[in-house]
C-alpha cells in the first residue's frame, strides 16, 4: 500500500515535471536526475525493495544533488518499514547533515527524533527538535513533533503545552481520548505553582479550563470559596470538551453545597411513620424513560428481574389487552429499553444513543458495577439524569447526573448495630466471618459501626469459606485459646463429670451437672466456653448459617443473639435451621411479606402480572423507576430540573426502604438515593429507631481477657 509520504512525493515530481512548478524544476537538478529518482520512486508501490535499491543507487550516484535530501527521505521511510530503524535514521542524520538549509531538514529532524525516542535516547531527540521549525512542517509531521516534545520534555507545564497542540491537531477522535487520558495525568502531579504557569502558558486552548476546574477544586479543598467561584467562572468561558463539562457541573454543584450547607436529614420519616401515607402519584407522567440493563449474558435473570419492576412502576402492563399492546401506557409514558449484555462498552454506547433523543427524559441502570460505571461516564458527559441500580458508591461521585439507589453493604450493617445497640441493650459484640473478601470487608464495616455507636467487639474468629465444619472457630471465639496445664486438666475433668452425668438417676444428674458448670480456674476465673458477647454477627449466606448455628449450641457458644446480612434471608431459612435460629435479626434489602400497604401492594400487583414473587432486583427497579416518574408527573421541562427535582426527594415511601436523594459538599459529592441516611451525615434514620453518630473514634483491634483472636 503506497504510504501518504511517498504518495506526496511522487505527486510533487508530477507536478515538477507538467507544470515547471516544484523544486524538481530548479536549474541546479539536471534532467537526468529528476528522471532518475521518478523512476525510482515509480517502483515504490510494486517492488519496495527495487525502488530500494534504485534510490542507494541515485544518493551513490548523486549526493550533492538537490533531490538528494528527497530520495534520503523517501528511502528512510523504506528501511523503517521493514524494520530497519538505524539506517533509517542513518538516512535522517544525512540531510541533517548535508542539506541542513533544505525544505526537508525540519521533517529529517522530526523523524530522526522520533526514532531517538523509540530507543529511549530522549536527550538526543530533545537536542534534535530543538531546531525544528515547526510551522515550517507538513501537517503529518506537526503532529509527530508535538508527540516526540510532549514525550522527551522534562518540564511537566512544558508536556503540557505541546500536548494541547497535539491534541488541537490530532482529528481522530480515539487518539483524542488518549491525549485527554495524559493530560489529566499531567495536571493531576501539579503543585500549586506549576499549575499557575499551566495556566499561564495554555492560555486559552484545551485544556485551560480543565486546568482552572482543578484550581477551583483544591481551593474548595482549602476552604477558599472565593478563589473557587472566580476560577469556575474562568473555566465557564474557556472551550470545554464534553466530558469537562460534566466536571465542570459537579464543581459548581459542590461549591454551592459549600456555601448553603448540606440539606438537613436528620427527620426522615422510618417505616412505621410512611405506614399510612400514599406514595405521590405517578399517573400524570409523560414522556420517554431509557432503561439500560444486562438482558443477555450470564447476569440475564438480573436484568430481567429489573426490567420487571420497571415495567409494573410504568403501567406497562395495565390491565386490559390495549395497554399491552400499546408501547405507550395509559400515564403517557414510553420505554425505550436497551441491552448491555453487562458489558460495560455496549452501556455506554447505549446511554449514547439513547441520550442522543431529545425525549428521554432520564435513564434507569446498568446493574453490574464496571457497566454502571462506563454508563455513568457517558450519561455525565451528556448531561442526561441516570439511575444506576449499582451499590457501588463511585458511580455517583463527582457527578450531578448520576443516582444509585442499590442498598451499599454499609447502610446494611449501620442499620443491623443501630437497632440492635439501640433497641436490644446489646453492648457487646463477636464476629464469626469466612476468609473470603466479603467476610473481611462486612468484618470491618461492622467492627466500625459497633464502635461508632458506643458497643465493643470483644471476639472475633474466622474460617475456610468452603467449611462444612466450623468446631475449631466456635471454640477460638469462646476461649479455648491459650489455656494453661492447670485449665486444661479442669475443663478435662468436668467433660468427665457431664459423662458420668448421663448415667445417672436425674436429681442426680443434674447435681453432678450443676457442679461442673460451677467449675472455675485455678484463680477463680471462668473457664471456656465464655459466651461474654450478647451478640453475635455471621456476615454468610443462609447455607452456612443453617450449618453453623446448630454447631454453636453444641459448642455451648449460646446465649447471644444472632445477627446477619441481608444473605441470610430466605424462605427455607427457619425450616432449616429449626430453633438453633431462633431471636435471629438480620436485614433484607427488599422484604416482599412486608405488612406495609404500598410494599403489599407492590407484590400482589407483581405476582399477578408475572405470576411469581418479586425479588430485591425487581424491587430496586421498581423504586428506580418511580423516582423518575415522579418527576415526569411534575412535567418538568429539561433533563436538569428532572435532575434537580429528584435532589430534592425527601422521604420516598419505596418498597425497597424510605427513599431520600440528596447530594453532600464532601470531596466524594456523591449523589445517594439512601434508605437510612445520606452520605456525609452522622445522624440515620431505620424503621426502627434514630441514633446520633459517634464520629472519629479510633477502631480497636481483636483482643480479649482470655486470647488474642484475630487481629485485624
Amino acid at each position: 500500500m503506497r504510504s501518504p509520504l511517498l504518495a506526496l512525493i511522487l505527486l510533487a515530481l508530477w507536478i515538477g515535471a507538467c507544470a515547471g512548478l516544484d523544486r524538481l524544476a530548479r536549474p541546479e537538478a539536471s534532467d537526468e536526475e529528476r528522471r532518475a529518482l521518478a523512476g525510482a520512486l515509480a517502483s515504490v508501490d510494486d517492488n519496495p525493495d527495487v525502488a530500494a535499491e534504485s534510490l542507494k543507487d541515485f544518493l551513490n550516484a548523486w549526493p550533492g544533488s538537490p533531490l538528494a535530501d528527497d530520495a534520503a527521505m523517501a528511502l528512510a521511510g523504506l528501511e523503517r518499514d521493514r524494520g530497519d530503524r538505524e539506517a533509517a535514521l542513518e538516512r535522517y542524520y544525512f540531510v541533517i547533515r548535508e542539506h541542513g538549509g533544505g525544505d526537508r531538514s525540519d521533517a529529517a529532524r522530526v523523524r530522526a527524533a522520533t526514532l531517538e525516542t523509540e530507543r529511549g535516547s530522549a536527550g538526543d531527540a530533545a537536542r534534535l527538535m530543538g531546531r525544528v521549525r515547526i510551522d515550517r512542517l507538513p501537517p503529518d509531521d506537526q503532529l509527530l513533533a508535538y508527540r516526540v516534545l510532549a514525550d522527551v520534555l522534562s518540564d511537566p507545564v512544558a508536556r503540557l503545552h505541546w500536548l494541547s497542540k497535539l491534541r488541537a491537531a490530532e482529528s481522530d477522535l480515539d487518539s483524542v481520548a488518549l491525549i485527554d487520558v495524559e493530560i489529566d495525568e499531567i495536571l493531576q502531579s501539579l503543585d500549586a505553582r506549576d499549575l499557575g504557569r499551566a495556566a499561564r502558558r495554555i492560555d486559552a486552548e484545551i485544556p485551560a479550563a480543565r486546568i482552572q476546574l482543578l484550581v477551583a477544586e483544591r481551593a474548595m479543598d482549602a476552604g477558599e470559596a472565593r478563589e473557587a467561584r472566580e476560577a469556575l467562572e474562568r473555566a465557564e468561558s474557556l472551550p470545554m470538551p464534553p466530558q469537562y463539562a460534566g466536571r465542570l457541573r459537579a464543581s459548581r454543584e459542590r461549591l454551592r453545597l459549600r456555601e448553603e450547607g448540606p440539606p438537613d436529614l436528620s427527620d426522615l420519616p422510618t417505616f412505621a411513620q410512611m405506614s399510612s401515607r400514599e406514595p405521590p402519584s405517578t399517573s400524570q407522567a409523560s414522556g420517554t424513560l431509557g432503561v439500560v440493563l444486562p438482558l443477555t449474558g450470564r447476569f440475564a435473570s438480573f436484568g430481567a428481574e429489573s426490567l420487571h419492576g420497571i415495567l409494573l412502576a410504568t403501567g406497562i402492563f395495565g390491565a386490559g389487552s390495549e395497554s399491552m399492546a400499546d408501547p405507550r401506557n395509559r400515564s403517557g409514558v414510553r420505554l425505550l429499553i436497551r441491552d448491555s449484555g453487562g458489558r460495560p462498552d455496549r452501556a455506554a454506547a447505549a446511554v449514547r444513543e439513547l441520550a442522543g433523543d431529545d425525549s428521554v427524559t432520564a435513564i434507569v441502570g446498568p446493574l453490574l458495577a464496571g457497566e454502571s460505571e462506563a454508563a455513568a461516564e457517558a450519561a455525565e458527559a451528556l448531561g442526561v439524569p441516570l439511575v444506576a441500580l449499582s451499590a457501588r458508591r463511585e458511580v455517583a461521585r463527582e457527578r450531578p447526573f448520576v443516582f444509585r439507589v442499590r442498598t451499599m453493604p454499609q447502610e446494611e450493617v449501620q442499620l443491623l448495630v443501630d437497632h440492635s445497640i439501640r433497641d436490644l441493650g446489646a453492648l457487646t459484640f463477636a464476629i464469626l466471618y469466612p476468609r473470603d473478601a466479603f467476610g473481611r470487608g462486612l468484618r470491618d464495616l461492622f467492627w466500625d459501626a459497633v464502635e461508632e455507636q458506643g458497643g465493643a467487639v470483644v471476639g472475633v474468629a474466622s474460617y475456610d469459606p468452603e467449611a462444612t465444619d466450623f468446631a475449631a472457630p466456635i471454640r477460638r471465639l469462646v476461649g479455648y485459646m491459650l489455656l494453661t496445664a492447670e485449665e486444661k486438666a479442669l475443663i478435662k475433668e468436668r467433660n468427665a463429670m457431664r459423662q458420668r452425668a448421663r448415667r445417672l438417676a436425674p436429681e442426680e444428674a443434674l447435681a453432678l451437672r450443676g457442679e461442673a458448670l460451677a467449675m472455675t480456674g485455678p484463680e477463680g476465673e471462668p473457664l471456656p466456653p465464655i459466651v461474654d458477647f450478647d451478640a453475635l454477627f455471621i456476615p454468610d449466606s443462609h447455607e452456612k448459617v443453617v450449618l453453623i448455628a446448630p454447631q454453636l449450641a453444641y459448642h455451648e457458644a449460646t446465649g447471644a443473639r444472632l445477627l446477619g446480612p441481608n444473605g441470610w434471608y430466605h424462605p427455607d431459612l427457619v425450616g432449616l435451621a429449626r430453633k438453633h435460629l431462633e431471636g435471629a435479626l438480620f436485614t433484607a434489602q427488599f422484604y416482599p411479606d412486608s405488612t406495609l400497604p404500598f410494599v403489599r401492594e407492590f407484590s400482589d400487583r407483581y405476582q399477578r402480572t408475572f405470576a411469581s414473587a418479586p425479588d430485591v432486583f425487581a424491587a430496586q427497579g421498581f423504586d428506580a423507576a418511580n423516582l423518575v416518574l415522579v418527576q415526569m408527573a411534575r412535567r418538568l421541562g429539561s433533563r436538569e430540573a428532572v435532575r434537580d427535582g429528584m435532589l430534592s426527594t425527601r422521604g420516598y415511601p419505596g418498597v425497597t426502604g424510605i427513599l431520600s436523594c440528596a447530594r453532600t459538599a464532601t470531596p466524594t459529592n456523591d449523589p445517594s438515593c439512601s434508605r437510612w441516611k445520606a452520605a456525609g451525615s452522622c445522624r440515620s434514620s431505620s424503621p426502627a429507631s434514630k441514633a446520633v453518630c459517634s464520629p472519629g473514634r479510633k477502631p480497636r483491634h481483636g483482643r480479649r481477657t482470655v486470647a488474642v483472636l484475630d487481629p485485624r
